[in-house]
């Protein structure tokens, strides 16, 4: 009975094999040549419409105003090329502005396919300078044949930054790595710069705390710019140095913690950066006219279009051209003293005779009107009447803080102090 239950599993599994065999077989078995169909080849044109691009009405692009630009040579490069267009802004009492290219800004044009522009923009003024007016955006619109001109204000957002850092190298090595913009360590080493030598005194270890604004254009990419330095504390080599920024209705000045002005009189340097190329000198041979004769006052050499500052407080008593002095702006100051900057190569908007400018105003810019080899500023200092040498000669100090300001800057330094204070504590939890 087992033996024959054993004997038909067997036969079972023995056919299944065979099936499975056969099946295999089958799969793997090649066909005839006559059972192979023939490949027909059928072609046939097929129509295909590729539909040709819009013609491009306009194209708007931006392009960066280089040093020593006209605004035909700008508009060439913004694939223009509009007579009219030159004609209207040359013609335009507000139109003309555009006139006033700066190296490094921008300008924005819509232009179409003839090369015609359809819309300009322009921005005057600086973000980055305080003193500066109100910064404001030439429009020019293109309507048929006829341009319009337009000037309006650009709103500005403003915020407040704090920085704390350890010198190991240089101060602008330190602010870089801090993310502090380079305009704003440039305004830290103008203030502290008549008591620290910021190439020679610095020490490994100094200590930064700053305190300073940040604008931009409302609703613009583009990043903050850094403005004034509202308040700042150095410890250089032991000793501390610090300055708040004290005023009303957007003037005012330095004073140190205490309440002692910082501010003195007149800036020795009416720019930010420069090389003196000829002193103050009884007797010196001219180099135009190659005879010798006083140079009542210093020159400074600086490309074209370097910011020219005024040294001091005062009225605007000329602005115009004045023989081999060329472009000249005369201020007048307090005490009877003037100054006398001249080679510009133009005006600062809206400077006019008669205006209020403070110390560190932009004025004019570096150019080589009248007698001049090259772009510089010769500069003058003049008291009674009678020049001195800018570099050396005695000049007054600022003011002190008392009574009643005094105790309010105690009050606003307090505040700022305690900013600082905790901006370090946050910075030690972070890296703790």
């Amino acid at each position: 009975m087992h033996h024959s239950r054993r004997f038909k599993q067997v036969a079972i599994a023995t056919a299944v094999v065979s099936a499975l065999g056969a099946v295999t077989a089958f799969g793997v078995a090649p066909l005839t040549q006559s059972e192979i169909p023939e490949i027909e080849r059928v072609v046939e044109p097929l129509a295909i419409t590729i539909a040709a691009p819009d013609p491009i009405e306009s194209f708007a692009q931006t392009e960066t105003i280089r040093r020593g630009d006209t605004l035909a040579q700008l508009l060439s490069r913004l694939g223009a090329t509009d007579p009219g267009f030159l004609r209207f802004a040359s013609a335009d009492p507000v139109a003309r502005k555009v006139l006033q290219l700066r190296a490094g800004r921008s300008a924005q044009a819509e232009v179409d396919a003839a090369g015609r522009v359809l819309r300009y923009a322009y921005r005057l003024g600086s973000i980055d300078d305080v003193a500066d007016s109100q910064p404001a955006r030439i429009e020019i619109r293109r309507d048929g044949d006829a341009f319009t001109a337009s000037e309006t204000p650009i709103p500005l957002e403003r915020s407040v930054e704090v920085r704390s850092v350890e010198i190991r190298s240089s101060l602008f090595a330190a602010t870089d790595e801090a993310g502090i913009p380079e305009l704003v360590a440039i305004k830290i080493a103008d203030i502290f710069g008549g008591d620290i030598d910021f190439q020679r005194d610095l020490r490994k270890g100094d200590r930064l705390r700053v305190v300073y604004e940040t604008i931009r254009e409302a609703d613009s990419l583009d990043s903050a710019v850094g403005s004034r330095v509202l308040a700042v504390e150095f410890v250089n080599n032991g000793k501390t140095y610090d300055a708040f920024w004290f005023g009303n209705e957007g003037r005012g000045e330095y004073y140190s913690f205490e309440g002692r002005s910082l501010k003195k009189a007149f800036l020795r340097n009416p720019l930010e950066f420069s090389r003196v190329t000829s002193g103050f000198s009884n007797s010196r041979l001219h180099p135009i006219h190659r005879d010798w004769r006083a140079h009542r006052g210093v020159d400074f050499g600086a490309p074209t279009g370097t910011k020219v500052r005024a040294t001091a407080d005062g009225v605007v008593e000329f602005v115009g051209r004045q023989r081999g002095y060329g472009n000249v702006v005369i201020v007048q100051h307090r005490n009877q003293h003037s100054t006398l900057y001249a080679h510009l190569n133009e005006f600062a908007t809206g400077l006019r005779k008669g205006a209020r400018v403070s110390q560190g105003d932009t004025i004019a810019y570096v150019g080589r009107t009248g007698w001049a080899t090259g772009p510089h500023l010769h500069y003058e200092i003049a008291i009674r009447g009678e020049q001195v040498n800018p570099m050396t000669a005695a000049l007054p100090e600022g003011r002190t803080l008392d009574g009643a300001e005094r105790k309010r800057l105690v009050r606003a330094v307090a505040d700022v102090r305690e900013q600082m204070l905790r901006f370090d504590t946050l910075l030690v939890a972070r890296f703790q």
